[in-house]
């Protein structure tokens, strides 16, 4: 039973290095973000595509007069709205502010949180999207990549300085 004990505490230890190997870090984390902003920049939701886990899902909260709604898009629904709300030749600016990561304990995940201000511009009109968004991250098949988006939309004074 020691013998049996102890290959196993052996071939644990054994396995640790190459755990570690697959952490994820702040660095990834913040490549992922900067590409998948600099795809959004472009209009590119193919670019932003690379980027999203096959399991990846976008939820979305918002307010209707006294309720709060959620919804819950998946991976190939996203790309398509967003690649579909581009296509209108308006001019469209993107920003990220106020990015916060942090990696889990067990250092096989990671999270952001930011703000993130779109402008549209069409026929003069402008409209302004600012939400917090918070996103989760994961390796999948070696590479970071994003699992899931939630966030709500800001309204009034809410941004945070």
């Amino acid at each position: 039973m020691n013998r049996r004990l102890t290959g196993i505490v052996v071939s644990v230890l054994l396995s640790l290095p190459t755990q570690a190997g697959e952490r994820i870090t702040d660095e990834q984390i913040q490549q992922v973000i900067d590409a998948t902003d600099m795809a959004a920049m472009n209009r590119d939701a193919a670019g932003i595509g690379e980027y999203l886990s096959d399991s990846f899902k976008k939820i979305v909260e918002f307010r209707y007069k006294k309720w709060m709604a959620k919804v819950t898009v998946r991976k190939d629904k996203y790309l398509a709205l967003i690649d579909e709300g581009w296509a209108s030749p308006g001019n469209y600016y993107y920003q990220r502010d106020d990015t916060e990561i942090l990696i889990m304990p067990d250092g096989l995940s990671g999270l952001s949180q930011s703000t993130v201000t779109e402008n549209i511009i069409q026929d003069g009109e402008t409209m302004t999207s600012r939400y917090r968004e918070y996103a989760t991250y994961e390796l999948e098949n070696g590479r970071p990549v994003i699992t899931r988006v939630s966030g709500h939309t800001l309204l009034g004074d809410t941004t945070p300085q």
